[in-house]
């Protein structure tokens, strides 16, 4: 019985040790002897989980979460019961998945400006030779990389606003909505940004003062929303801070009111182009998309109209 004790504890395995030695019959001529070893050896037990626990630790600065894992699960494999590795390997397993995701996410948001990067050159492409079959199936190839990248990054955004990480969310929404102009984006974009108006809202409501000292926070917001286009976020946020200081407002106004007229007159080229590739769908999407900036645009009122006619005629055709 010494010896199969000995084998365990030198291959740590020290909880089969205390539980052989615990339901030792203590008539057991080995008996008085093993039970005086038991405090040695739990404390060697103690030594050698800190010993693993501080191994696995030291991988932390690297985030190499895979080799604190594998650390971990070796002293597992040895102490399969020990509390302290089980709670310290669920960590790092979380952290391990939770790095996996925001390396995956950084990827699809490169790709995702990439792809923005591209557009204008993929559509001067098939502008150059309009009727030609390879030049129409890059195209469309395109656009079938522009939604399934769109998809992906709604469904990013929809997690992180999920977990309640709306920068994140605003982020991969507002991307998704630029690859593709799609209701569920902007339904989440809008929640967002009536959730956060509500919350300064009901700021304003407590300290009529706290407008004034809001400015810098809604400048700040305005001006992360024209980096990332999303300019009907824009708009929102320019109507909160026109309530505060018109005048003050003004010159961001300006600035808007270009971007708006640009932005339109690029959406309508891209829907003109969709429509006339046979894209229906993704071309009334794109010039609603437009007349939310631009709502009184005369030509984008009527591009929208015609391509809706031919969609219900197309339904109705098909019935």
């Amino acid at each position: 019985m010494n010896d199969q004790v000995d084998t365990w504890v030198e291959n740590h395995q020290y909880d089969k040790a205390l539980a052989t030695i615990n339901a030792m019959n203590p008539e057991h001529e080995s008996y008085a002897e093993l039970r005086q070893r038991t405090g040695i050896i739990e404390q060697r037990r103690t030594a050698y989980i800190d010993g693993q626990l501080d191994a696995a630790v030291s991988l932390e600065a690297e985030a190499d979460w895979a080799g604190a894992i594998a650390v971990l699960d070796t002293a597992l494999a040895n102490l399969p019961d020990a509390p302290e590795l089980q709670s310290q390997r669920r960590e790092y397993e979380q952290r391990r998945l939770s790095s996996i995701d925001r390396s995956e996410n950084t990827i699809l948001l490169a790709r995702a400006r990439y792809l923005l990067a591209i557009r204008a050159s993929e559509e001067d492409l098939l502008k150059a030779t309009p009727n030609n079959f390879f030049a129409q199936q890059r195209y469309r190839t395109f656009q079938q990389d522009l939604q399934t990248a769109s998809r992906h990054l709604y469904a990013v955004g929809r997690q992180a606003l999920y977990e309640n990480d709306s920068f994140s969310a605003v982020q991969a929404l507002t991307l998704s909505n630029r690859l593709s102009p799609n209701e569920l984006s902007q339904e989440l974009l809008g929640g967002i940004q009536q959730a956060q108006q509500s919350e300064r809202q009901q700021a304003r409501t407590q300290e009529a003062a706290v407008a004034e000292q809001q400015w810098p926070q809604l400048e700040e917001a305005f001006k992360l929303s024209m980096t990332l286009n999303d300019l009907a976020g824009a708009q929102r946020l320019l109507r909160e801070m026109t309530e505060i200081d018109r005048e003050k407002a003004q010159p961001l106004r300006e600035q808007l009111d270009t971007r708006l007229a640009s932005e339109s007159a690029l959406l309508n080229e891209r829907g003109e182009l969709l429509y006339s590739q046979g894209f229906l769908r993704e071309a009334l999407d794109v010039w609603e998309e437009a007349l939310t900036l631009t709502p009184n645009d005369t030509e984008l009122q009527a591009n929208a109209e015609r391509a809706r006619t031919f969609l219900t005629n197309l339904d109705r055709w098909s019935n």
